[in-house]
This record gives structure tokens, sequence and C-alpha cells, in this order.
């Protein structure tokens, strides 16, 4: 028995959480559910787990290209992730799916527009490059339920320290973008980001630090700040960045930001 914490988040809609604190996601339509990463449980497998909260053939939708998001991709017939992560060398993409042998030439496309239909309702995305190529937010807009990966942060900020990371000159403008689309939809959409329960290493909150538009207002501003240099961040305590260099740490209201510093802006061979 795998050891996930399932909770529901609608009608229809689920949240799992997995023993590395990885969440994924299952929300229905008539026909059939989507299911929004994967979460991370090596040796195992997540397909009971979603075959017990829905009878509907399901479809993976990955939000971007890191192992603790698509371990699980072989597991599912259909599989979408967006072109600027599928464009990543494929040696890497084998390195985040645990060295599994998956057919990546047919995993389908998906960019800002496109619609999944599930029956009745579907997801919308939204490109959102910045933690990755090509991050995206999955909106469920029968439900108004947003699903991040970890495009603007998951508990305790978002990492841009990351290797393949784009510039936070680029990723500010994926914020203000994402912004707008989430304003042209309403605004009022319930937040679940990659790893819902991730308490650790925040400076702001000792505990889970729920994402939101107030916490992405805050993220814009703090971005902001960095690549003009009025915010300048300091050397992170974080024991895992996983940075090619030291990581620095900046926060602004609710927002926070591990970055690095020769990565704020596109130098002259980008």
């Amino acid at each position: 028995m795998q050891d996930f914490r399932v909770t529901r988040i609608g009608e229809g809609a689920y949240s799992i959480l997995d023993a590395g604190d990885s969440s994924f996601y299952v929300v229905e339509g008539a026909e059939r559910a989507a299911v929004i990463d994967t979460g991370i449980t090596p040796g195992g497998r997540v397909m009971p787990t979603v075959c017990s909260l829905t009878d509907k053939p399901p479809v993976l939708i990955l939000t971007h290209a890191h192992i603790d998001h698509m371990h699980h991709m072989d597991e599912f017939e259909e599989v979408y992730l967006c072109h600027e992560d599928l464009a990543l060398p494929p040696a890497y993409l084998q390195e985040m799916m645990g060295g599994k042998d998956l057919k990546l030439a047919s995993t389908r496309d998906m960019r800002t527009g496109t619609v999944i239909d599930l029956g009745g309702c579907g997801v919308e995305i939204c490109q959102v490059p910045g933690h990755t190529p090509g991050s995206v937010a999955v909106l469920d807009t029968r439900r108004d339920l947003l699903f991040t990966g970890d495009a603007i942060g998951s508990g305790y900020g978002v990492w841009m320290q990351v290797p393949g990371a784009l510039p936070l000159e680029d990723y500010l403008r994926s914020l203000t973008g994402l912004m707008k689309w989430l304003v042209d939809r309403g605004g009022r959409m319930r937040f679940w980001g990659g790893h819902s329960y991730q308490q650790f290493q925040s400076t702001l909150i000792p505990n889970y630090n729920p994402l939101s538009m107030g916490l992405l207002a805050d993220l814009i501003d703090l971005v902001d700040g960095v690549v003009r240099g009025e915010i300048v961040g300091r050397a992170s305590n974080a024991d895992k960045v996983m940075s090619l260099e030291p990581g620095r740490y900046a926060s602004f209201g609710r927002a926070e930001l591990q970055y690095m510093a020769s990565n704020i802006r596109r130098g002259p061979a980008r």
C-alpha cells in the first residue's frame, strides 16, 4: 500500500500527497479525468490510487519536467507536456523520469490557450516559463481550481536557482502574464501548488504559506525589485538548493524567492 494522503478539494476533485511531500491532483469530467502531475514514489505506482477515486479514463497533464512531478508518467497512455520542456535534452528528461524508457515523441504538446476537454467541463492551460522553460498553470474552469506545480512556489517560495531556470527578467513577464490571464477569468480561483504541505526553510512564515492572488502580486513585486536592483537577496541558508552557484534568498510581503545572482538578466550571449 502506497503512503498517500487523499483530500477531497471539491466535487469530483482530489489532492493526493505522497510520502515525499509532493502533491498531485485528480479532477473529474463527465467522460474523462485529468491527473495533474504524479508525485514521486520510487518503486511504487500511482494508478491504483487514481482508479480508487475515479472510474473515468485518465489523461495526465504535467505542470513541468521535474522528477517529483513526472516520475510516474509511464503509467499513463495519454500525456500532455508543454513543448518548451519537451524540447529539453532527452538525457535530462530520462533522468527526470528515473531512467525509465518512455516514448517522449508521442507526448502531446500544450501551451497557453490549450483546452483539454473532460466532457462537460475542461481544463485550460497558461504557460508560466521560469522555474522550467515549459512550466504551466492548469485551470479547472468548472470548479475554479488553479493547479500551479512549482511555477509560483509551494509552501515557502519559488525555486529559481535550479538548473534550467530562466533569468528573472523573463520570469517577471511570465508572472505578469499569469496575473492578467487569471484576472481575465475572474480572479477568484483557489490555488493548489506542487507541494501543498511543504513548510521547511520559510523565513517569513513558520508553517504552510498558501498560494493565492495576493501572494502572486507580492511575488511580482519581489521579482521586479530584484531585477531592478532595489531588492538584494542575502546568502541562502537552504540545505538543498540544487544550484550551480551559491543561492540567494529574498522576500517581499508573503512571497519568497531563491535565485542565483548570475541569472537575473539575460547575458549578451543569450
